[in-house]
């Protein structure tokens, strides 16, 4: 088997598929749809990153569109129940990074991902946290659920054993870019000008009654209580 199957194999385990397509990315329709859809809703909560797991009464967006179908095995109903499924109208296909977010300044009331912020290039997570506080309401919330550097080498790594001994699966298995530590989170968001941070753990957000469940990360994998980051960002 390939390592680019091993790794989609191991992803979709996780309820997630890589998929990736030339040129823009964005669906220039859903882009148009968005800023359209936007001015009529009377409260907006923006899911980013969400792959198939796309929520109902959400503005989801991703830069592809999977079906939850195969993937309900994973999800099950304790995360993914039928009352919470969305279908495609509800997926923007957009490029936030290239793009931006076709959203007023001050008019988002949640934002919240998980195992997305990993994916993202240090240069493109300041712009992600840019165009976030942006479009958010003064005192929104932005939850970020995202591996943690920090624990992940704590587990995994012997650095007395120099290059032999570092722990690169974050990046080589897992297709990371810029895995964070809580530390390395308060920084930037501070630096970007969100006014408070909240550092605490899977289902304890501070607005855990308006979110799903968190997925991630599942049931035997990374184990530790704190092989994530779990953040509340406050604007």
């Amino acid at each position: 088997m390939s390592v680019k199957k091993i790794i989609n194999t191991l992803l979709a385990k996780v309820g997630y598929t890589i998929k990736k397509k030339p040129g823009d990315l964005t669906d220039k329709k859903d882009f148009a749809r968005l800023a359209n859809d936007a001015s009529k809703l009377s409260e907006i909560k923006v899911h980013f990153g969400c792959g198939p797991r796309i929520l109902k009464g959400w503005v989801n967006i991703d830069v592809s569109y999977a079906h939850y179908g195969p993937y309900l095995q994973f999800y099950t109903d304790k995360y993914y129940p039928e009352a919470i499924r969305g279908s495609r109208e509800d997926l923007y296909i957009i490029d936030l990074i290239k793009d931006g977010l076709p959203l007023p300044d001050e008019s988002v009331d949640l934002i919240f991902h998980e195992d997305f912020f990993e994916h993202l290039t240090q240069k493109q997570q300041v712009i992600f946290l840019a165009e976030t506080l942006r479009v958010m309401k003064k005192g929104a919330v932005h939850r970020i659920n995202t591996p943690n550097l920090v624990s992940s080498m704590r587990d995994n790594a012997d650095f007395s054993k120099g290059k032999a001994g570092v722990y690169t699966g974050e990046w080589d298995i897992w297709e990371h870019f810029s895995v964070i530590s809580p530390a390395i989170l308060e920084d930037m968001a501070t630096m970007v000008g969100y006014s408070r941070i909240y550092f605490n753990s899977k289902d304890q957000s501070i607005v855990a009654a308006k979110l799903p469940l968190e997925y991630r990360p599942v049931e035997n994998d990374r184990p530790a209580p704190d092989s994530n980051v779990f953040a509340d960002l406050v604007k």
